[in-house]
């Protein structure tokens, strides 16, 4: 029985100390009640598992907070992640209070501070920091930004931006035509990312759009974009429209 115990833990040991091909620690939710030591935030996937053997389990990937004091009572954090509402801090059973917060759809820089029993602090295991324009200091950290699927299609970045995003690792020029630019396949270039998935921000007022990519030569209508029209051959094109 002592040796079933011992074989049915190593999943857990393995993955409390795991890294993966990208260098991303995994962890164990479970693992994190018994933390010993702090460290400045650092990108990595938590598994959390079913209280029932056999039961699926998750691994999103984000940003995990630590900050050790054993004599606090309570610690929130707060940043420009959640628009500066403090949110509260779980504690281990070794006084290391502890956050983890998803990745994010979009790569912008957190902004953050700890608050200890009333009184705001920065984060003392991170050197990275701001000045918040009142006579003081932020920390700062790069967000975990979530992987993107092949099944991309355009999405809305603020009220007048698109982005339009087609996975196609293969092709070698990608072009955006449509109402917005008179279907001139000069105007609108898309460039290439690492993950094969081609991206291109453009402004967009309110209205309705027509559009179509050129890959390699040939007019695709977007794949994944399940709104469509006809263009002025008669021929599918995708439909983009934008509300105010």
């Amino acid at each position: 029985m002592r040796y079933k115990a011992l074989i049915a833990a190593l999943p857990l040991l393995f993955l409390s100390f795991s890294h993966d091909a990208a260098g991303m620690k995994t962890l164990y939710y479970s693992t994190l009640r018994t933390l010993a030591q702090s460290d400045a935030p650092q990108t990595v996937r938590l598994v959390h598992t079913g209280r029932v053997p056999g039961q699926s389990m998750t691994a999103p990937e984000g940003v995990l907070f630590t900050y050790r004091n054993r004599g606090a009572r309570s610690v929130r954090i707060a940043g420009s992640f959640r628009a500066w509402k403090a949110a509260p801090m779980e504690r281990s059973t070794n006084g290391v209070w502890y956050y983890f917060l998803p990745a994010a759809e979009e790569g912008r820089e957190i902004a953050y501070k700890f608050l200890v029993d009333g009184t705001w602090i920065m984060d003392p295991e991170n050197p990275e920091r701001i000045d918040d324009g009142m006579g003081s200091y932020l920390s700062v950290t790069a967000p975990a930004v979530k992987a993107e699927g092949r099944q991309v299609t355009w999405k809305r970045i603020d009220r007048n931006t698109v982005e339009f995003r087609l996975w196609r690792p293969d092709a070698s020029i990608v072009s955006l035509v449509g109402d917005f630019n008179h279907w001139n396949p000069e105007d609108d270039l898309l460039s290439k990312g690492s993950d094969g998935i081609w991206r291109l921000r453009k402004k967009l007022f309110p209205g309705a759009y027509r559009y179509k990519y050129i890959i390699d030569g040939e007019w695709f209508p977007d794949t994944f974009n399940d709104k469509s029209a006809s263009d002025d051959t008669g021929a599918v094109c995708s439909l983009i429209e934008i509300r105010r």
